[in-house]
């Protein structure tokens, strides 16, 4: 093979970004600039798994200049995403071929019985030839789509009515706490969740990547100025929109508009400060498409699976798994 394979290690960081970034003027990324942050700059704290990237990300260089790149999100949940450095590389069959082992052997989900691999792989409709090789390497298309839904900047400026005695914050005041409390009480995990005591310092650490900006990174006070909603924004001016990532309200404040008006007040935002951006990502619920947010692209997940017995298990005797695989 003409590409020379590493593990991922810091130094690799910012010149994934910049790979990230310039697929923007040629696709909507599977893995763009939000998530590459959100999960270099929160999951090692938020899920006490510090060396995900550099034990099972797999950076593939062609002439000393990164290519392509197996990656996730550092949770080991058994999902995958390919990065490359334009349309034609990704067409490569023998780096395909690379790539789709690789993100068997590094990336797939343990099951609790420590027999069963399975792995989750996004594929954006742009990429025929992997498609075309994936069901021979035996994943099969799922119902499950990753589907990007954006915000088209119509307005000059969006209606950001709270309820009586509600207040807007953001970075310049609120402490990394309000962030991971408000986490916490809109996606529900407890004491039993390393994240429930460690959030403060994840949230503290997203804080610090290169494209957190304080005043996009918003919180609604209720009256007593404790916080009840936050969203954070992530933009570079070589993309054509801004993402969200994440969005929460604590669950007693819900169904009061409280999400619409912190969507509404990130927008007016990043139309101040960036003229030229054109909309705003959000999630796939139908909340979203409700107040004007339309589907770009719906990349399919396709799935793997295979049963991999312990070496002094009689079923795995004469299993070569290299060959089956």
């Amino acid at each position: 093979m003409k590409y020379t394979f590493s593990y991922y290690n810091e130094d690799d960081f910012l010149e994934l970004e910049n790979l990230i970034l310039a697929s923007y003027t040629w696709e909507y990324p599977v893995w763009g600039l939000s998530r590459h942050e959100f999960c270099k700059g929160l999951h090692p704290a938020f899920l006490d798994h510090y060396h995900a990237w550099e034990h099972t990300v797999g950076v593939y260089r062609l002439d000393g200049r990164i290519a392509a790149c197996v990656i996730h999100e550092g949770n080991y949940s058994g999902e995958a995403f390919f990065l490359f450095d334009s349309k034609e590389r990704g067409s490569d069959e023998e780096l395909l071929g690379e790539m789709v082992r690789f993100a068997k052997t590094h990336c797939s989900l343990v099951s609790d019985d420590r027999i069963k691999r399975s792995l989750t792989l996004f594929v954006p409709e742009w990429n025929k030839k992997l498609k075309e090789m994936l069901p021979a390497a035996g994943c099969t298309p799922t119902d499950r789509k990753d589907e990007l839904y954006i915000l088209e900047f119509k307005e000059k400026q969006y209606d950001t009515t709270l309820p009586q005695g509600y207040t807007f914050a953001d970075g310049n005041t609120v402490p990394d706490f309000f962030l991971s409390n408000t986490h916490r009480f809109s996606f529900a995990y407890g004491g039993d969740v390393h994240a429930c005591e460690y959030g403060r310092q994840a949230f503290h650490d997203l804080r610090q990547m290169r494209h957190y900006r304080k005043d996009l990174d918003l919180c609604v006070l209720d009256p007593l100025k404790r916080p009840v909603a936050m969203a954070i924004i992530w933009y570079n001016e070589a993309m054509p929109y801004c993402e969200l990532e994440p969005l929460g309200v604590v669950w007693w404040e819900r169904r009061k508009g409280i999400a619409t008006a912190i969507l509404h007040e990130a927008a007016n935002r990043v139309m101040d400060m960036f003229p030229g951006c054109t909309g705003m990502t959000g999630g796939d619920q139908k909340f979203y498409r409700e107040i004007g947010y339309e589907l770009k692209d719906s990349p399919c997940a396709y799935h793997w699976e295979m049963n991999i017995h312990p070496s002094w298990n009689t079923e795995s005797l004469n299993e070569k798994y290299s060959e089956i695989m």
